[in-house]
């Protein structure tokens, strides 16, 4: 089985990550939605701000800038900005203004700047009172100028005195600080795109489920050969049957699967075909009773036998007593073949001939015995599978998951090949890489993966078919007992 040497990540590209983006579109939408929730809401909790100016230049004489004492002037600029900033100016600041606080606090919505290249120096007070900024930064303005001339302000006869004057007074710059809604939604919109998009792709990584067709069969290393729609489950309380033949897509699901297996036999034979699955709840019994009715429409003769002798469930689906004589009655030699077996009938279909009537034969499990894999794993197992491929054109096997017990192990070496039957969105990585590792080991032949329960496709089916099939009643099938099976069927298929 050279397939299953294949990587699993072969193929990347940009087309897997929109993938990966589709199916974890969700996480991204709900991480982008709190993101800018989260940014709206911190907009509509922040207090209002808005922000005042004023430009001081520091000089000598008027304020004049000598080119020969430039390089004293620029330091003082810079240390202009830490004495505007000082508890002395804030005082008298809040004495001129008649403020209720502290100089700290005042001195906490003040930012001062300066150019280096220049002897300007820049105030900038913040205040959720537009007006009561404007008056703090002119009053800053003017109380710093005054002490400067106060304590600085001494020059000699060849040394002008340091001044500071007030160039733009205090003014109101437009618009607000803070919040600035756009600003922090785009910010947040963003980065809420970003965390998304890699909590998608980390979600992704750590998920072991195989979504797509693509995915499994990366995985399983062998094509998907069947694909079957979901069924609606009967009513409760009522006996479990076979429903391919009241669904269209359904029934056409494993007309292709029975098209997909005689090709494949031209290539391998496969006289005798074991159902299986990973793990339990796949669907495995349904597929088994389906293809076993889809080969028998066609004339050809099968035999279906269950060999899950731990959980049996195809007893069920034909409406077969469970305690009644079967495959392992067989086994230890207490009944005959010919007393175990059932003969389901199934409705004629057009292209038989008058009198030839299609049948399933059905071998039940029997009562169940307390060693299943020794029981399944002898010789007179293996001869009763020979005999009936000899028998029967067709021999199918429903048997137990592979996984989790040896049953289906032992019944794969009897057989000309394994069909794996998955579920949607339920198999794993793990669970393939498991199957391929025995697979490898045992030198299994696996034909192909049949996924169930993937989205129906009724209506493209009925487009093809409204005009080809009439809608009228068929005879309805009957279980070993006389009773009629409990649904009308609409159409022959």
């Amino acid at each position: 089985m050279s397939d299953f040497r294949e990587t699993e990540g072969t193929g990347v590209g940009l087309r897997q990550y929109l993938e990966v983006i589709r199916r974890r579109k969700l996480i991204v939408i709900s991480i982008l939605a709190l993101a800018l929730g989260a940014a709206s809401a911190l907009t509509l909790a922040t207090t209002s701000l808005y922000e005042a100016q004023t430009t001081i230049v520091v000089g000598q004489g008027s304020c004049i800038v000598q080119p020969q004492n430039a390089n004293a002037i620029q330091p003082f600029s810079q240390t202009a900005t830490e004495l505007m900033q000082s508890t002395v100016v804030a005082r008298a600041v809040i004495s001129d203004l008649h403020l209720k606080m502290t100089p700290q606090q005042l001195l906490g919505g003040v930012a001062v700047s300066f150019n280096s290249e220049s002897a300007a120096v820049k105030a900038s007070v913040t205040n959720h009172d537009p007006q009561l900024a404007r008056q703090i930064a002119d009053r800053l303005g003017v109380n710093f100028a005054r002490l400067v001339k106060a304590k600085l302000g001494h020059g000699t006869a060849s040394t002008p005195p340091l001044e500071a004057c007030i160039w733009d007074p205090g003014h109101i710059i437009p618009g607000r600080v803070q919040p600035k809604p756009t600003q922090n939604l785009l910010i947040a919109g963003v980065l809420g795109l970003i965390i998304g998009l890699l909590a998608a792709f980390l979600r992704e990584y750590f998920d072991r489920t195989l979504r797509t067709v693509e995915e499994i069969e990366r995985a399983f290393g062998v094509p998907v050969i069947g694909q079957i729609p979901t069924v609606k489950p009967a009513n409760r309380g009522e006996r479990t049957r076979i429903l391919w033949e009241e669904n269209g897509d359904f029934a056409e699901s494993f007309r292709g699967l029975r098209a997909n297996l005689q090709y494949l036999a031209v290539q391998w034979p496969l006289k005798t075909i074991l159902v299986s699955s990973p793990q339990a709840a796949q669907g495995k019994t349904t597929v088994c009773a389906s293809l076993a009715t889809a080969i028998a429409q066609t004339g050809s003769s099968v035999v279906l036998i269950e060999a899950d002798l731990r959980r049996p469930r195809l007893a069920d689906t034909f409406g077969l007593p469970r305690l009644r004589p079967g495959l392992t009655s067989v086994l230890v030699g207490h009944s005959q073949l010919g007393k175990a077996t059932v003969e389901i009938p199934l409705p004629p279909t057009p292209g038989h001939a008058k009198g030839q009537t299609p049948a399933i034969t059905v071998l039940p499990s029997g009562p169940l015995p307390p060693n299943p894999s020794e029981l399944v794993g002898s010789p007179r197992m293996r001869r009763l599978v020979d005999g009936l491929g000899d028998l029967y054109d067709t021999v199918i096997l429903d048997s137990p998951p592979l996984l989790p017990v040896a049953d289906s192990l032992a019944l794969a070496k009897l057989v000309d090949g394994v069909i794996i039957v998955v579920r949607a969105k339920t198999a794993t990585r793990d669970d393939a890489r498991s199957v391929r590792a025995m697979a490898d080991r045992l030198g299994i032949h696996i034909v192909g993966v049949v996924v169930t329960d993937v989205p129906r496709r009724d209506h493209y089916y009925a487009e093809y078919t409204s005009e080809l099939v009439p809608d009228e009643p068929i005879a309805a099938v009957r279980t070993p007992n006389g009773q009629p099976a409990p649904a009308k069927r609409k159409a022959a298929i």
